[in-house]
């Protein structure tokens, strides 16, 4: 009896036969699924599309009608309203020496500056600093020779910012300054640190070549006197704390001394009492701790003022920005290529599915209607 049971699924294989052109094959619950050709299939895929097809070809007069028209209002903005503009770069290099101890300073001067930098590679706090007000004011505030005004200009007037008159005159100059500093940080100035390298570079997007050469060399200059300036500010604050701390430890230490010059006065045969050596020895450990302290002061004191009058540059600038001369942008003919694809998508997708769109659109109001109806009688 088993045996007959295992072989009941090719009985029912042979006694009823084979289509031509269609495969049999057995399923895990003992069922017969057929396996259908795939140019059956692709004809049956050919018919489901068919009517939608039908469709775009019944309303491609409407179908290029319509593209030609996005072409057209395409072209006209892309040529006439389209403004072309460059991109310069400044690179600054990373520094590497000296890290933990300018890494302090550095993330002490973002602080003042009002930025929050954690953690980070001196070119990653670099970044932070650019886009704050304190770094780009003299930039925006600086006077560039432009093609567009005969004299230089600054960029609050090179793009022609209003002041709001319903602001206070004080207040004018301040909302006029906010609106070219966002312009600048959020569209025309860009910053990237490299992961591997930490090189830092510096983009400004303008809409003349040396305007936007002469923009990026300025915020590097500009970050670069920033960082110079606090920190002789630093280092004078330092110095002056430092020099006050030294005349207190010297007080101390004048005091120590004469203390220990007034026991050896006392007690010259001090090597017969060992209560008073140890005396001495404790007294004599006190002032040369304050003399250690003393001198160690009197160092960082020398060393806090110069470099409260060190005045060479800070940033590691490898390359300073150039006229790119070649337009960056606007990319037209990408554009271009894909407005008319995306049209041609989405105008195609509707006059073929226009018939059923319609459908739905009918019962759904339909049921709206209802709806509406059923609540009035309500």
């Amino acid at each position: 009896m088993p045996n007959e049971n295992k072989d009941q699924p090719s009985s029912l294989s042979t006694s009823e036969g084979t289509k031509p052109g269609v495969n049999r094959q057995f399923v895990s619950n003992g069922e017969i699924e057929e396996e259908i050709p795939f140019d059956i299939r692709f004809q049956q895929m050919v018919e489901k599309v068919r009517p939608y097809l039908s469709n775009l070809w019944d309303l491609r007069k409407k179908f290029i009608v319509f593209n030609a028209v996005v072409l057209a209002f395409t072209l006209v903005y892309l040529i006439f309203l389209t403004r072309p503009y460059f991109d310069s770069t400044v690179t600054i290099l990373p520094d590497y020496g000296g890290k933990e101890s300018s890494l302090g300073q550095l993330g002490s001067l973002a602080s003042l500056a009002g930025v929050s930098v954690g953690g980070g590679s001196p070119t990653e706090i670099y970044q932070n600093l650019i886009t704050s007000e304190s770094v780009l004011s003299p930039a925006i505030y600086a006077k560039y020779k432009t093609e567009k005004f005969p004299d230089s200009v600054n960029l609050i007037q090179y793009f022609k910012i209003k002041p709001n008159k319903s602001f206070p005159s004080d207040l004018q100059k301040r909302d006029m300054f906010l609106k070219a500093f966002k312009g600048l940080t959020k569209g025309r100035l860009t910053t990237n640190v490299d992961r591997m390298t930490k090189i830092l570079t510096i983009s400004v997007k303008m809409p003349e070549a040396q305007l936007s050469a002469d923009v990026a060399n300025k915020v590097a200059e500009s970050l670069d006197n920033y960082i110079r300036t606090k920190r002789k500010s630093y280092a004078s604050e330092q110095s002056q704390y430092i020099a006050t701390r030294l005349m207190q430890v010297k007080d101390s230490l004048n005091v120590a001394e004469n203390k220990l010059m007034y026991f050896k006065q006392q007690n010259r045969m001090v090597i017969q009492s060992p209560e008073l050596m140890l005396q001495q020895a404790r007294l004599q450990r006190n002032a040369e701790i304050r003399n250690a302290v003393y001198l160690e002061l009197s160092k960082q004191l020398e060393l806090a003022k110069i470099a409260e009058v060190k005045d060479t540059p800070v940033l590691n600038i490898k390359e300073f920005a150039q006229d790119p001369i070649v337009k960056t942008g606007p990319k037209r003919l990408t554009a271009l290529i894909i407005v008319m694809f995306l049209s041609a998508l989405f105008s195609g997708a509707y006059f073929s599915f226009k018939n059923t769109i319609k459908k739905y659109a009918a019962i759904m109001g339909l049921d709206s209607l209802r709806i509406k109806r059923k609540e009035q009688k309500g």
